[in-house]
């Protein structure tokens, strides 16, 4: 089984003088929806046409960002802790998370408040370590034996829905699979780190220690 953990971020803006579609959900009416957040793309200052990570979506591969607007994604993100609006502590890491694949399907998204921080939840549950995923809604957790983990996906009528719906409602996973793309995704996110600390120093942004602020610290992943 192959499982891949591939690190995206959430980019959204709203407009008052761009009106939003009404047609839901976004997956089924996917052209309208990207049309619509291309356009805020380019009024919020991005450059070219971004790809989503899927039809319809806010979600996109940091692959599929070029420097110039990964630059711009960055100063907008830390624009208010630049100004000392807020404290570090106050400014959360960029916004995505990571795409949970296997065998080459997408099997789970980030959902709504997930971070690039939450690779220490990945880490932690390939370690069979139960712990909180700072998204929600989250999918509940069961070690099984030596090796094994359940992903539950099931939802109670006056539960938060997942976005996109997973394909299945149960994932059966071998830890030591997830271990494995938690340490691929981990090399993935130094490669990243270098773009972030590149781009500081270029764009003379003065972010002490960037990769930790955007990628890896999280006090809710701190060890008790």
């Amino acid at each position: 089984m192959n499982v891949q953990l591939v690190p995206v971020v959430e980019i959204e803006f709203e407009f008052e003088d761009l009106e939003a579609p009404e047609v839901y959900p976004n997956a089924e009416n996917a052209p309208i929806w990207d049309a619509y957040h291309q356009k805020c793309l380019q009024k919020a200052g991005f450059e070219g046409k971004i790809t989503p990570f899927f039809p319809g979506a806010t979600l996109y591969s940091l692959d599929a960002l070029s420097d110039e607007n990964l630059a711009k994604l960055i100063k907008i993100h830390t624009s208010e802790f630049r100004d000392g609006e807020y404290d570090r502590e106050e400014t959360c890491g960029l916004f995505g998370g990571f795409v949970l694949k296997v065998d080459g399907e997408d099997k789970f998204y980030p959902q709504c408040c997930g971070e690039l921080s939450d690779i220490h939840y990945w880490e932690r549950l390939a370690n069979a370590e139960y712990t909180i995923y700072e998204g929600h809604p989250e999918p509940r957790i069961e070690f099984q034996g030596e090796d094994d983990i359940v992903f539950d996906f099931t939802t109670n009528s006056d539960e938060e829905l997942f976005y996109p719906e997973p394909t299945v409602v149960y994932l059966n996973l071998k830890r030591s699979d997830l271990k494995q793309a938690v340490e691929n995704a981990k090399l993935d996110l130094q490669k990243i780190e270098k773009r972030f600390e590149a781009i500081n120093e270029k764009e003379g942004l003065g972010i002490e220690n960037i990769g930790g602020l955007l990628i890896w610290d999280n006090p809710n992943y701190e060890d008790d």
